[in-house]
């Protein structure tokens, strides 16, 4: 860690556009930063991507930037809020049964590898997640997702209508997105 004095010095001269200190400040994080956002993301390529793009930012903002505050807090706040940024993409984007499937296609079943580990924690989640169900939708959703039938089939074993049946299929999705997102790590190495 370097002592204030450096630290502010380098910083000064940051803001005044200085390469070196610039690779300076790089030189004395980077490799903290990385340790920090791979620890979130799990991920090495996202890693590098976010310690990059925290630095850049950092350039772009080095006229604004404060000598007095702590540099190390600010540049690992702004590393936070792109990870958060990439949880927030992938809740957005990802849908977990399409996770699902690729471990299963991949056939990680018979796996020791580490996809295995996270497709397991991954139904461990899902089983704690479908507990939030209603008995009808947990039912609806195990006949379609687990089993494999269509709606009509389901319709027709449940004696419900299938605009019953899509109506408890998309409550439960929605209640699983919003379980799961809590666990978006996990969707992290694929997507």
């Amino acid at each position: 860690m370097p002592n204030l004095f450096i630290h502010s010095d380098l910083v000064k001269k940051l803001k005044e556009g200085s390469y070196e200190a610039f690779d300076a400040l790089y030189n004395l994080y980077a490799d903290s930063l990385y340790g920090f956002v791979l620890l979130h993301t799990k991920s090495r390529v996202q890693a590098e991507d976010i310690v990059g793009e925290t630095f850049l930012k950092v350039w772009s903002m080095r006229a604004s930037l404060s000598v007095e505050g702590s540099f190390k807090a600010m540049l690992f706040t702004i590393a936070k809020n792109h990870v958060t940024d990439i949880f927030r993409q992938q809740i957005n984007r990802p849908d977990f049964e399409e996770y699902i499937r690729f471990c299963e296609d991949k056939n990680l079943l018979d796996n020791t590898s580490e996809e295995k580990i996270y497709y397991d924690e991954l139904i461990e989640k899902l089983a704690i997640a479908k507990q939030k169900l209603t008995p009808a939708q947990r039912n609806i959703f195990e006949l379609s997702r687990e089993e494999g039938l269509n709606n009509s089939e389901i319709a027709s074993l449940a004696n419900l209508s299938e605009q019953t049946v899509k109506n408890h299929l998309s409550a439960a999705l929605k209640t699983l997105r919003i379980e799961l997102r809590k666990y978006n790590y996990l969707f992290a190495l694929f997507i």
